[in-house]
C-alpha cells in the first residue's frame, strides 16, 4: 500500500486518539456509572474505529505508546471533574465537534488509496457528534451508537 508519512502519522494520530478515547470512556463511566451503559457504548465505538484503523498502520504501535494514552485519558477525566451527564455532555460536545471539522479537512486532502480509510473515520466521529446532539436534546441516541457498532464490528473481527 502506498502511503505518505503524512498520512501515516494523521492514521498513527487517529489510532492513538482512539485507545485514548476508550479509556477517557471507561474512566467515565466509573464516574457516571448511571450512564454506564451509553459510556461503554461509546467506548467501544472507540476501541472498533481504532482497531479499524489499526489495519493500515505500517508498524505496530508499541505498548508504551498506547499506555501514555491511557494514562493521558486518566489525567482527562480527573481534571474534567464531570459530576453530571449533562455536564458531560456539555465538555465533551465542543470537542468532538471541533475534531470532526478537522477530520473533514484531513479527508478531503487524503491520499485517494486511503481515501476510504479517513471517510470511515470522519464518519465514526459524525456518529458521535449526531449521537451528542440527541442526548443534549433528550431524544436518546443509543440506537446510533448501537448502529454503528453492527456496521462496523464484522469489519474489524
Amino acid at each position: 500500500m502506498m502511503a505518505t508519512d503524512t498520512s501515516q502519522q494523521y492514521l498513527l494520530d487517529a489510532y492513538l486518539g482512539e485507545i485514548r478515547g476508550e479509556a477517557t470512556f471507561r474512566l467515565l463511566a466509573e464516574t457516571l456509572p448511571e450512564r454506564a451503559d451509553d459510556l461503554h457504548m461509546l467506548a467501544e465505538v472507540e476501541r472498533l474505529t481504532a482497531a479499524y484503523l489499526s489495519d493500515y498502520l505500517l508498524s505496530p504501535v508499541s505498548t508504551e505508546a498506547e499506555a501514555a494514552c491511557r494514562a493521558a485519558a486518566k489525567r482527562r477525566v480527573t481534571a474534567m471533574s464531570i459530576d453530571s451527564w449533562a455536564a458531560l455532555l456539555e465538555e465533551v460536545t465542543p470537542i468532538v465537534q471541533a475534531a470532526l471539522e478537522k477530520f473533514k479537512v484531513a479527508e478531503a486532502q487524503a491520499p485517494r488509496e486511503l481515501r476510504h480509510v479517513y471517510q470511515a473515520f470522519t464518519a465514526h466521529e459524525l456518529v458521535l457528534a449526531d449521537y451528542l446532539r440527541l442526548e443534549q436534546d433528550g431524544k436518546g441516541g443509543a440506537h446510533l451508537l448501537e448502529n454503528y457498532i453492527e456496521r462496523v464490528a464484522p469489519r474489524t473481527s
